[in-house]
């Protein structure tokens, strides 16, 4: 029936696949799996467009220089005319950096900082809220349009 001892060994094995740590039974709540709260949702609804509007104006001409470096590189550009990938994310990377900056001392209504998260593939930013310390750097590669991480299985919660 087993051909080696090595499947004998591991169908003797015990196996976990859980959360390590999560006792059985218990549930997580929806604010540790990160969704965001009825509270923050209406509001970031509501002011999301202003947000955002306001901090593209006050990044729009470090953004425009940081664009014009962008093209004169000769391989900003490609064959048929359009923008390299590796020009646009450089482009979302950094316009996610500064329009975060612009709106750092801004907080939802239960406290977590909004931050732009750069899109991938496509031109521009996802607007997200983040708790107090979130290393941001994990995101680096951007997000899709349907809020999965670039190279991680796991979705955002788009705002």
């Amino acid at each position: 029936m087993f051909k080696n001892d090595k499947e004998v060994s591991a169908l003797s094995e015990l196996k976990h696949h859980g959360i390590i740590g999560q006792k059985w039974g218990i549930r997580r709540t929806p604010e540790q799996l990160g969704n965001l709260s009825k509270k923050d949702s209406k509001w970031i609804a509501k002011k999301s467009d202003k947000i955002t509007a306001q901090a593209e104006k006050k990044t729009s001409r470090e953004l425009n220089k940081y664009a014009d470096e962008l093209m004169k590189n000769p391989n900003a550009v490609t064959k048929s005319g359009k923008l390299s990938a590796a020009t646009i994310t450089a482009y979302n990377r950094r316009k996610a950096e500064l329009m975060s900056q612009s709106v750092s001392s801004l907080r939802s209504p239960s406290g977590k900082v909004i931050q732009f998260v750069a899109k991938r593939g496509e031109m521009g930013v996802m607007i997200a809220l983040a708790d107090e310390g979130y290393n941001m750097a994990q995101l680096k590669n951007g997000v899709w349009s349907s809020g999965r991480v670039a190279y991680k299985k796991t979705v955002l919660d788009k705002a």
